[in-house]
């Protein structure tokens, strides 16, 4: 009975997934991010107000400028003289101001202002200097950056899923505290719906999904795939479709509006959303939910309604509802900060 017990045999940690995990500059999965557009921030949120942030191991600061404030930058949160943080910044109409000394940046980077700063080596200075900052896109509700090398900057992505007619979108962020993998790896993983969201507790979505499904998946680029899982409920046959374009753009099924109990062809998808890494331990999820005829029903387009479209319930519960009502959060958060590579203790 003694040696079938495991614990001491694998007492010592496992390694941490260096190579797909980080994320800071110069890493694989920091440069490979930074190839792509992401979103940083929901528009209505930002004020008139500079907000810090922290996005890929950086930390940033969002601005808005112009004369109507209309216009919105991103730089590095810390100024280039006595690095004081932009974030007690002052926002004018062509950039933003430093609390500490005055000098004025544009949002680009470059430095307009110096005051009390009149030496040629100020001017020197001036031209050869920038202060780190990022190209911005708002788009239907989302700021969107590019914080790669200029050069290799792609074109803005509109996909299709955004442009529907009768389609209303809502933008909504949810935080986790673990790596960017946890979260993106369930979005291909129809097995944890019927289980975690169906049969664990209680159904967090439509009731047909708690029937195992046949799952499938498919390659359409190589950096596009496709899950589906393929249910009989009664009568019907009822495939429900996720997607994942690399490095972290998702899309699922209608999670209220279809349960596989009544016709209804060619739904559309409950979200449209981004999995953002904070940092090598913390990540946003930022998206679109959405709501119509083909997409989930508009009763559900409430603060609530969202956070459950995203996890399966609420996100602000008591450790008592969490233990009893697991959704994604607790399921991806409690892998831990770091995906590691596991070690199973079997026999060969």
């Amino acid at each position: 009975m003694a040696g079938c017990f495991r614990g001491y045999a694998q007492s010592q940690p496992a390694a941490a997934d260096e190579e797909i995990a980080r994320i800071e500059p110069g890493t694989p999965a920091g440069e490979y991010y930074r190839r792509f557009w992401h979103p940083v921030y929901i528009t209505e949120e930002l004020g008139d107000l500079p907000e810090a942030i922290r996005i890929l191991g950086e930390d940033l600061v969002l601005f808005r400028y112009g004369e109507q404030r209309d216009q919105i930058g991103l730089v590095h949160k810390h100024c280039l003289h006595r690095r004081a943080s932009l974030e007690y910044g002052k926002c004018e109409d062509n950039g933003i101001r430093c609390c500490y000394h005055g000098w004025l940046f544009a949002p680009d980077g470059e430095i307009l202002e110096m005051p009390a700063e009149n030496s040629r080596t100020a001017d020197m200075l001036r031209k050869r200097t920038r202060l780190g900052a990022y190209p911005v896109v708002e788009y239907r509700g989302l700021i969107f950056t590019y914080m790669g090398p200029p050069e290799l900057q792609p074109e803005f992505p509109v996909y299709d899923a955004c442009i529907y007619e009768g389609m209303t979108s809502v933008a909504y962020k949810a935080p986790y505290r673990c790596n960017w993998i946890q979260i993106l790896d369930a979005i291909l993983d129809p097995t944890h719906t019927t289980y975690l969201h169906s049969r664990n507790s209680h159904p967090q979505f439509s009731e047909g999904m708690k029937a195992d499904g046949v799952l499938k998946f498919y390659e359409r680029h190589e950096n596009h795939f496709l899950g589906s899982a393929t249910r009989r409920v009664g009568d019907n046959v009822w495939v429900r479709v996720n997607e994942l374009i690399l490095p972290n753009f998702t899309q699922a099924g209608s999670a209220f509006a279809v349960d596989g109990m009544r016709q209804c062809y060619f739904g559309r998808s409950c979200f449209t959303r981004w999995v953002v890494p904070v940092d090598d331990e913390n990540s946003v999820v930022y998206a679109w939910a959405n709501f119509g005829s083909r997409w989930d029903p508009h009763q559900y387009n409430t603060k609530e309604g969202r956070e459950m479209i995203e996890q399966g319930e609420v996100l602000d519960r008591s450790l008592q509802e969490k233990k009893r009502f697991p959704a994604d959060s607790e399921a991806v958060e409690g892998m831990g900060g770091l995906p590691i590579q596991y070690k199973l203790g079997l026999d060969f």
